[in-house]
């Protein structure tokens, strides 16, 4: 009779944890995507083997509920060369209707950025694209991906001697 009652209580605890699980995933299920754009990237610091940036993007959450970012995956292309590519595995949730801000750290070995110096005499601006996708819900298990690609001009600083 121990044995019975034993796997009676483990498989109600099995049910018990499962539907908690089903029902912390329904919050992501008719979740609207996010806004994801890439506001500016600054250069972090030049080491002797790499180029490290920062890209901030900006996440508006159109959603009636908060919405927790478990990560990013992203890609970033700079005159079609891909300079930078990379995770984060960020957690930052954003209130409904509202603005939230991911900074990503980008790191880029020298030959990419020379390759992209290559094209880059004379120009006042460069053309990005930066593909990706966003992480959202507040289980890992039960997170959707969201993708995201944008593309624009960043124009380009001009230092005066």
């Amino acid at each position: 009779m121990t044995n019975s009652s034993n796997w009676i209580n483990w498989f109600i605890s099995l049910v018990v944890l499962l539907s908690a699980c089903a029902f912390s995933s329904c919050s992501t299920i008719n979740t609207v995507e996010p806004e994801v754009n890439l506001m500016r990237v600054d250069v972090q610091d030049v080491t002797l083997s790499h180029v490290n940036l920062l890209a901030d993007l900006r996440v508006f959450n159109p959603n009636d509920k908060a919405l927790t970012i478990q990560g990013v995956d992203y890609t970033l292309h700079l005159e079609g060369v891909k300079v930078f590519s990379g995770k984060s595995n960020l957690s930052q949730t954003i209130a409904p209707q509202e603005y939230g801000r991911l900074i990503l750290r980008l790191s880029s070995a020298y030959w990419d950025i020379i390759q992209l110096l290559n094209k880059l005499p004379n120009r006042s601006d460069v053309a990005f694209s930066m593909e990706g996708s966003i992480l959202v819900g507040g289980n890992r298990l039960f997170a959707q991906r969201f993708s995201f690609a944008k593309q624009g001009i960043i124009p380009l600083q001009k230092t005066t001697p």
